[in-house]
């Protein structure tokens, strides 16, 4: 008698996407907060393509392609109330641009776990809110509509290692002391954080992928801040330059 095939079933919510704050520069990957509901979509553009020898049976030629991802969003914000999530607001303003060129967004999306799809492209968004009576909450529809082709590409939590992306500030005197805002993924569990392989003054894991480091004293120059985790040591990449003064 054979062992019955044991599935597990597969949760929408292991899509994550990010978004890159900085596209005109080193790209600085945000995760997006509040997502509520995901759609990847990807929809072939089709030609009829019959012919006499087809006998009268359907035929069509693939011509193109488009792509979108419809989110709903929990619109997130501070502890004032007031001030809306940096990421979510990031695409709202993209939403009001009045050209393509500043209305472009860069964006992410993949498999938390680290294998299966792993998708970038740049997008157009529509922000579209829900509305609702006095205590429903503040929720938005929205829509990137993709500008050019989704590209493959290897899934950012495919490897254990920490990544550092960028940082905030990234300068700061010789004498140290300057809280550093770390930048980037599987920040969780550091052990420590060096600037040229000096040892952070002090450091706080905020989250997943941020951590609040202080500036050693160092001799001016550009140093590498690196963070080390029970992954590994993060590899030296060009968002991960502090430069002292």
């Amino acid at each position: 008698m054979t062992s019955p095939t044991q599935t597990v079933t597969a949760l929408a919510r292991r899509w994550a996407t990010e978004v890159d704050v900085n596209p005109s520069g080193v790209a600085d990957w945000q995760p997006l907060p509040g997502v509520e509901d995901f759609k990847p979509n990807r929809t072939q553009r089709r030609e009829k393509d019959e012919s006499y020898d087809d006998a009268g049976a359907m035929r069509e030629a693939i011509t193109g392609s488009s792509w979108k991802n419809e989110i709903k969003l929990i619109h997130r914000a501070g502890l004032d109330g007031v001030t809306f999530n940096a990421v979510q607001e990031h695409l709202r303003v993209k939403s009001e641009a009045g050209d393509a060129i500043t209305g472009e967004a860069h964006v992410r999306w993949f498999d938390r776990s680290g294998v299966g799809e792993a998708w970038e492209g740049r997008c157009l968004v529509d922000w579209e809110p829900e509305g609702g009576d006095g205590g429903a909450r503040d929720t938005v529809k929205v829509t990137l509509n993709g500008q050019g082709p989704r590209v493959p590409i290897t899934n950012p939590n495919a490897s254990a290692l920490p990544v550092v992306s960028a940082l905030s500030p990234g300068t700061g005197p010789a004498v140290g002391g300057t809280p550093v805002i770390v930048k980037g993924r599987k920040l969780t569990g550091a052990t420590a954080v060096t600037f040229g392989g000096t040892n952070a003054t002090n450091f706080i894991v905020v989250d997943d992928t941020r951590i609040v480091a202080t500036s050693p004293a160092k001799a001016a120059g550009t140093y590498d801040v690196l963070v080390t985790t029970p992954g590994g040591v993060s590899a030296n990449t060009a968002g991960d330059n502090f430069i002292y003064t």
